[in-house]
């Protein structure tokens, strides 16, 4: 099931949207869309453990607009594909900012959103399919990619530790080879303890990456390079 969001403080605007997404046809996956009047709205209405994946949202509403609801819905869900819809071309460099997965303007929503919305499908599909499995006395772990902040080396001793967006754990395997398994370009050596995904970087300054779950990584002198080009091509490319 992929969950979506729709928020619009124009009731017009929000039910074309809906309709864009529910006559899709032959979609890979079930999509329930819910809509919601107001940032401010979305925010109140959300449950405990209620998740979304995909959030539409005009960038121009009274109250919250839609580059500070982006922020938060990134808050409480760092994988959330945010899609700004406005009818101001000028609001498309602000909505990087807040990494926007796609910036459509609402006269083109019709054709627009409906190659998005298959390629959104596909691209969760594939990011859910990634996994490790983690296997310790007694206990089996398994482990997304995609919630993986970073991992590191457990000094003096054998293993590595796995900061994710549910907890810590453990797992007895060299650095070097755990990077060999991984195989996917979202992982990067920072220094040769630590390896981050660069999807939970939210800044870089000087030679520290800033995560989202608030810890400083300093990068070593040797790796700067690599990392800020790797960076600068995948935050080039949102």
């Amino acid at each position: 099931m992929i969950n979506v969001a729709i928020v619009d403080d124009d009731e017009k605007t929000l039910e074309q949207t809906r309709a864009c997404i529910e006559h899709l046809e032959d979609l890979p996956e079930e999509v329930e869309v819910k809509t919601f009047s107001s940032g401010e709205d979305f925010l109140e209405k959300l449950k405990p453990g209620e998740k979304y994946d995909v959030l539409f949202t005009d960038i121009q509403m009274t109250g919250m607009n839609g580059l500070e609801l982006g922020a938060a819905a990134h808050e409480r869900f760092p994988h959330i594909y945010l899609i700004f819809l406005t009818s101001f071309t000028h609001y498309a460099v602000d909505s990087y900012i807040v990494d926007a997965y796609q910036y459509i303007l609402k006269q083109q929503m019709g054709e627009r959103i409906p190659p998005v919305m298959r390629k959104i499908i596909l691209e969760i599909q594939r990011e859910r399919k990634k996994f490790r499995i983690i296997e310790a006395v007694n206990d089996t772990q398994k482990i997304f990619y995609q919630d993986i902040i970073y991992i590191k080396k457990v000094k003096g001793s054998k293993y590595v530790e796995y900061m994710t967006l549910h907890g810590n754990y453990r797992e007895r395997i060299p650095i070097d080879q755990l990077m060999k398994e991984l195989n996917s370009m979202e992982f990067i050596f920072v220094e040769r303890s630590f390896i981050v995904n660069i999807e939970h970087i939210i800044r870089l300054k000087g030679n520290i990456v800033y995560m989202e779950n608030g810890d400083e990584i300093t990068i070593s002198r040797g790796r700067l390079t690599d990392v800020k080009m790797t960076l600068s091509k995948h935050w080039g490319n949102l």
